[in-house]
């Protein structure tokens, strides 16, 4: 039997294959497909030449909802809230992100004012029904929402979250009145107050409902043509996976699916191999993203946001900037030079693939300046032209009358810098040392410049992993089955009812084994553990500590002690003499899965095997001088292979760089691990 995963990128879908039996892994690399990215996934799945009635286990990711969300594709999208608030989205926060930006304007709510309704009821915080439902005027509404044709529905209503009674009324008269629409009621999404935020959530929920809908339909279809007879799993933001069937109706969740794999195969190799805090660096075709990884597992947030739209759930707490492979350099009206965020993306992709783009990218420098081999691009499978890129960076070369080495070095060395301060904002504006963390590095691009940047950022250790440029897709075997549930109770902890408490947990719990039911997880691989969010009385923001779920007494002590620890160690002070307030409890569940386990490589000696290095490269390092790299290829390395920088080592998804102040030694899986000599 196989288990396979696969990853769809905004340049190439990669695809994990694991036979179960033996451990070998064998990779698949392929364009992206853009206008239906279910048909990159086949193609990519077909490569591997083997019967999905093989296949145990399929998990995968994509990007359908972030694109959907960011370029506007999503359904026609309606809103159902308490009447008086149809404008809550429209005036969210009123802050401006962007302070000193005098054209600044915030992005159009996904739906307009037209299509926000308002209905007839009333809750009160705690759930009181004040104002009962009036359903008389949702056939008005209904009648409207035909009018113009709307696709989906959000349900938001005022303090719903303490009491879901009203929500869920209109949602069975619309079942029942409106069934051809599809519909998200925000208390099954996230039951947390802030009601701009919960709003937004399920707008963008409902937005992308019947997109991924449709999506995951066509790709089920594709599989079972092919005899795949197993379910679906689906990689979610939080680091977890769940089945297509629970994803159908929350999309969101997906917002960050394939990055969020590979923060989690970075945590889980660095565990392996004697790493706790590592940073994860994923440089793809059209993005770099980054993580930060402490105590073995990446960190989480409960707010995320995409184009300034906030989301409300707990997704893997990661930055994200336009530079990957494909990104375009290009020169502003004041002659300065910039790359990225614009993408070549797969098509045309970068000039030097052959696919009719002109403009030079990242991908164009690397080749020009000889990082990349022409020969060995995608194992050398995909041909590229040198001249190509040569001739698109020429363009940056003759505006600035320089050489193209030049331009190309200069293209190049702005990337570099744009990562550094990537990983800069999730580590040193943090408060954490980089000198304290290795830096994972993987993704198409990521190890070419990940030794220029550890460099800059004096990281001391630089960890490539075996098959780095599907390592998203290889961390989605890593993930287990999670869902997590919140509730909003706010309250003193010293007043606070523990039998309430201990209630609150059990029904979040119960929540959570019902979902797992529906995806056949056994109750002996479940695993539910407990938080709490708490705040000083009169703060407004919160900070999460761990609880057990048989909360007592002495526990209220215990989470406060915890809570003024940590508001020391993020704030650099506290208050424990000041009440505590909690504001939310929360439930994460873990549902085991079976993973695979690393496969020794043989071992050599401190040289590598001869057959290793393959030759010399001549590679442009400034001011007209060149440098000579050794060339190896990682297939033919070694268990305690040792190789001194400068060099390069070529694999079929992926090229590392190690700069000439660096050695590197192969680990007893593979592993390339640099350091500075």
């Amino acid at each position: 039997m196989y288990r396979l995963s696969t990853d769809v990128g905004g340049t190439f879908t990669d695809g994990v294959l694991l036979d179960e039996s033996t451990g070998q892994i064998r990779l698949s690399k392929v364009l992206s497909t853009p206008a239906n990215p279910a048909i990159g996934t086949i193609e990519c799945i077909e490569r591997f030449d083997v019967s999905l009635e093989e296949v145990s286990f399929l998990a995968h990711g994509t990007t359908v909802v972030i694109n959907a969300l960011i370029e506007g594709t999503g359904a026609k999208t309606a809103l159902i809230t308490t009447e008086g608030f149809r404008d809550i989205l429209e005036i969210g926060r009123s802050n401006r992100l962007e302070m000193y930006d005098a054209l600044y304007r915030k992005p159009d709510p996904l739906v307009p004012r037209h299509l926000r309704f308002g209905i007839k009821e009333r809750l009160s915080a705690a759930g009181e029904v004040l104002v009962p439902l009036e359903v008389g005027n949702l056939d008005q509404i209904i009648a409207d929402m035909k009018r113009h044709q709307v696709e989906a529905v959000a349900v938001c209503l005022l303090n719903a979250y303490s009491n879901p009674e009203h929500e869920d009324k209109i949602g069975k008269l619309l079942q029942e009145r409106y069934p051809e629409v599809t519909y998200s009621l925000s208390h099954l999404i996230t039951r947390r107050y802030y009601e701009y935020e919960r709003t937004s959530t399920t707008v963008q929920n409902a937005y992308v409902t019947p997109l991924v809908g449709s999506y995951l339909r066509h790709l089920e279809e594709e599989l079972a043509k092919r005899s795949f007879e197993n379910v679906l799993q689906i990689m979610q933001s939080n680091g977890g996976i769940m089945t297509s069937t629970v994803a159908r109706n929350m999309p969101i969740a997906m917002v960050e699916s394939g990055p969020a794999a590979g923060a989690i195969g970075a945590s889980q190799l660095a565990g392996l191999i004697g790493y706790e805090n590592v940073i994860a660096y994923d440089m793809g075709g059209t993005t770099a993203k980054t993580a930060i990884i402490t105590g073995g597992m990446p960190e989480t947030t409960d707010t995320y946001a995409v184009f300034e739209r906030p989301i409300l759930l707990p997704v893997t707490d990661l930055r994200e900037i336009g530079a990957g492979g494909g990104s375009i350099a290009w020169i502003d009206e004041a002659g300065a030079l910039h790359v990225g965020p614009q993408s070549a993306g797969a098509a045309p992709g970068p000039a030097c693939y052959k696919g009719g783009g002109t403009e030079p990218t990242v991908t164009d420098a690397d080749l020009h300046l000889g990082f990349l081999n022409p020969d060995y691009f995608l194992g050398g499978e995909m041909d590229i032209a040198p001249e190509l890129a040569q001739e698109a960076v020429g363009k940056i070369a003759s505006y600035y009358d320089i050489s193209v080495d030049e331009a190309a070095l200069g293209i190049i060395r702005i990337v570099n810098s744009n990562m550094s301060a990537l990983l800069q904002s999730i580590s040193v504006k943090r408060g954490y040392d980089p000198r304290e963390f290795a830096l994972v590095a993987f993704g198409g691009a990521g190890p070419i410049h990940a030794a220029a940047i550890a460099q800059e950022m004096n990281i001391p250790t630089v960890i490539v992993p075996l098959n780095s440029g599907v390592f998203s897709a290889w961390g989605m075997l890593m993930a287990d089955l999670r869902h997590d549930f919140a509730l909003t109770h706010i309250q003193a902890v010293d007043e606070a009812e523990v039998g309430q408490i201990n209630a609150m947990f059990k029904d979040l719990e119960s929540r959570l084994r019902e979902i797992f039911k529906q995806e056949n997880v056994p109750d002996e691989d479940i695993v539910v553990t407990y938080e709490m969010d708490l705040r000083y009385l009169g703060q407004e923001h919160s900070l999460t500590v761990a609880v057990p779920g048989n909360f007592t007494e002495a526990d209220k002590a215990t989470a406060g002690q915890a809570f003024d620890d940590l508001h020391y160690s993020v704030y650099g002070h506290n208050a424990p003499e000041e009440s505590k307030v909690m504001v939310s409890l929360k439930a994460i569940g873990i549902g085991k899965v079976k993973k695979p386990e690393l496969q020794a490589i043989p071992k050599g000696g401190s040289t590598p095997a001869s057959d290793a290095e393959i030759g010399r490269r001549r590679v442009y390092r400034g001011e007209g001088q060149y440098e000579e790299f050794s060339v190896f290829r990682r297939d033919k390395l070694l268990a305690e292979n040792v190789i001194h920088g400068p060099a390069v080592v070529e694999e079929t998804t992926a090229t590392t760089v190690v700069e000439s102040d660096q050695v590197c030694n192969v680990d007893q899986y593979g592993n390339l691990v640099i350091n500075r000599k």
